[in-house]
């Protein structure tokens, strides 16, 4: 078996990239439209709930974890990432050598993600939010959150 859990009858379209395998979970009735990239890097795990719908192009990347609850519906060209940088002054040191600081991402039952979404290090989608398109998600929403923008704010409750 190639991921940790697969199960149920699913779709994911190819072409699709995966890596670390073995820390991704997926229950049933899922969709992953073509274009996708897949990353658990080091100890990372993915939760992927019950009939989930995924679009096109998905990058989603984590050396932490990433929980996505039942009935989501992502939009093509979403990021999903966990891995901030702890960023010191500028010394003349190259990026790379900050510090990496991992911050897990939690999307509740039922959210609905636009197109061209950005999902940041430690952001938290409670139960029914909206994220409306083009928006940088990062933070906390509650349940029946709408939100839009860049950075991604509150519009109104459902």
């Amino acid at each position: 078996m190639l991921f940790k859990k697969l199960s149920g009858i699913g779709y994911i379209g190819k072409p699709i990239f995966c890596k670390g395998l073995r820390g991704i979970s997926i229950n049933r009735r899922f969709r992953i439209f073509p274009g996708s990239r897949i990353e658990c890097l080091k100890f990372g795990k993915i939760f992927i709930g019950e009939n989930v719908s995924i679009g096109h192009n998905l990058f989603i990347q984590t050396s932490s974890r990433i929980n996505i609850g039942s009935n989501v519906n992502m939009s093509a060209n979403v990021f999903i990432g966990s891995t901030d940088y702890s960023i010191k002054p500028y010394n003349g040191e190259p990026f790379l050598k900050q510090k990496e600081v991992e911050r897990p991402i939690a999307i509740e039952d039922g959210v609905f993600i636009g197109y061209g979404v950005v999902i940041l290090p430690g952001a938290y989608l409670s139960k029914g939010c909206i994220v409306g398109a083009n928006s940088v998600v990062k933070g906390r929403f509650e349940s029946g959150s709408i939100i839009a923008g860049s950075p991604a704010r509150l519009i109104r409750k459902r």
